[in-house]
């Protein structure tokens, strides 16, 4: 078997859920081919060594010449059809900064040349057997896998090498989608694999009815990387105390916490703006005794908040560990621990505050209050590159329509909401309920389980034509 793992994000949401030491344990002759760009950390290398896995680089792939201009097509067909809200919207963006162009050009072309490139079911063909990978094959050639596992369904550039590679080839292919927006909010298409896995029924029915799968294909197996939050709910897995957090975190415990998550800033570069009006709140006295606590997106840098050093009831942390670069820029790895310590965060949060991000889920599973902000700095920005856009993406409308979260147009109406919740934690229970359980899906703490299991039914589906015998250890074996 070969799994990809692009970057210390998808090592925290796939690889640490479990899952290799499960496959190993449950199929005793199976091989695993790791492929990362962390395979260069030797911290990850040693917390991952085990005699039946391999470890290989994975290499930054960027689409050129031919590849890339089947590729403009594709998404042109893609982002002419409007298919969401999300779509238009970030079409709208992309438009607007110059990256995309001659859309309606590109779909024209891709109809009469190659039609099968603009259905969903089939748009992936002509590339797949156009374009070849030399260092892919290579792999492919050496450990000759009877199944491929990627940790997003194409959407992160370093795999699709590998899955272009598995399509030509007649490989099984699997991908674990790791995120609740892949399917209504990229400006590409999701790639077609064998078996997707997905956290929710919704996003199952986003994959038949926008990217051509079929409701077979589908597993839906909840949400790998929060099983750590519901085992801690269900005292499965206990974290730290109010108190011991709180000093772990150099906070106050007379203090109550409001803790603001950023997001990347260049999706929204106005957090210093919001730490200013609620710092502001607490100066004044109308939030009362409150501290804000800043936890950094993986994509966001300490520097950019360098102004706040030294400010009382301010804490700003980026609680990962440092790696190696992936090919998407990213240079963190996510362990363990800062799964846990986000946990802790989110259960000992009296509010938490961000701009439409995943945390809302994370927090609601909590029970925390959330505030979201939908205004920008001190001026307000166009509408393509306003806070505003995100809160009519199509993902983002399962949340607010629950009515679990309150959304902050002004400042001032964000510290009106920060403020009503710190008054009443109870506003907006049934609302935050409601998200939990339509996002998540199951509440178990077992998603993990659930993931690795669809990935060994595919390994005994892959069996006879991998020539793997699992009850005969002399059996001739292949990397499966």
């Amino acid at each position: 078997m070969m799994l990809s793992i692009p970057n210390g994000g998808s090592a925290g949401s796939v690889l640490r859920s479990g899952l290799l030491s499960r496959v190993l344990t449950a199929h005793p002759t199976v091989e695993i081919v790791l492929l990362s760009p962390l395979v260069k950390d030797p911290v990850f290398t040693a917390e991952f060594a085990h005699p039946r896995v391999v470890f290989e680089d994975l290499s930054p792939h960027r689409p050129h010449g031919l590849e890339a201009r089947l590729l403009a097509i594709v998404q042109a067909g893609y982002l002419t059809s409007e298919v969401t809200e999300s779509v238009r919207i970030r079409r709208a963006e992309a438009v607007a900064k110059g990256t995309i162009r001659w859309m309606r050009a590109k779909r024209a072309l891709g109809r009469a040349i190659a039609p099968s490139m603009i259905r969903p079911a089939t748009r992936w063909d002509v590339s797949d057997r156009w374009i070849s990978h030399s260092a892919a094959d290579a792999l492919f050639d050496r450990y000759r896998p009877a199944l491929y596992v990627a940790s997003s369904p194409g959407l992160i550039f370093s795999e699709l090498p590998l899955l272009r590679t598995a399509a030509r080839r007649r490989v099984r292919s699997m991908a674990v989608d790791p995120s609740w927006d892949n399917f209504t909010n990229k400006l590409l298409p999701v790639r077609r694999v064998d078996r997707l896995v997905v956290w929710n029924d919704l996003m199952r029915d986003q994959a038949i009815e926008l990217h051509g799968y079929q409701r077979d294909e589908i597993r839906v197996t909840g949400v790998p990387q929060f099983d750590g939050y519901f085992r801690t709910l269900l005292g499965q897995q206990p974290g730290l105390t109010r108190d011991a957090f709180f000093r772990a975190i150099g906070a106050d415990p007379t203090r109550r916490l409001v803790t603001v998550t950023t997001t990347p800033r260049d999706l929204y570069a106005h957090h210093d703006h919001v730490l200013r009006v609620l710092m502001a709140a607490i100066d004044s006295g109308r939030l009362g005794a409150a501290q804000v606590l800043v936890r950094l997106h993986p994509r966001d840098e300490v520097e950019a908040y360098r102004q706040f050093a030294g400010v009382p009831h301010l804490m700003i942390e980026k609680p990962f560990r440092p790696t190696v670069t992936a090919g998407d820029g990213l240079t963190v790895d996510v362990m363990p621990e800062h799964q846990q310590h986000l946990a802790d965060t989110l259960r000992h949060s009296d509010v938490v505050v961000n701009v439409a991000s995943t945390i809302a889920i994370e927090a609601s599973i909590f029970d925390t209050p959330v505030v979201n902000v939908s205004f920008d700095g001190e001026a307000e920005c166009e509408f393509a590159r306003s806070a505003r856009r995100y809160y009519r993406f199509t993902h983002y409308a399962n949340i607010t329509g629950r009515h679990g979260v309150r959304v902050a147009d002004t400042p001032s109406q964000l510290v009106e909401l920060v403020g009503r919740y710190l008054d009443d934690p109870a506003l907006d229970r049934q609302g935050r309920r409601a998200i939990v359980e339509e996002q998540c899906q199951f509440l178990d703490g077992r998603s993990s389980t659930r993931v690795s299991e669809a990935i060994l039914e595919e390994l005994a589906g892959t069996a006879g034509s991998a020539g793997m015998d699992s009850d005969s250890s002399a059996a001739t074996r292949r990397m499966a």
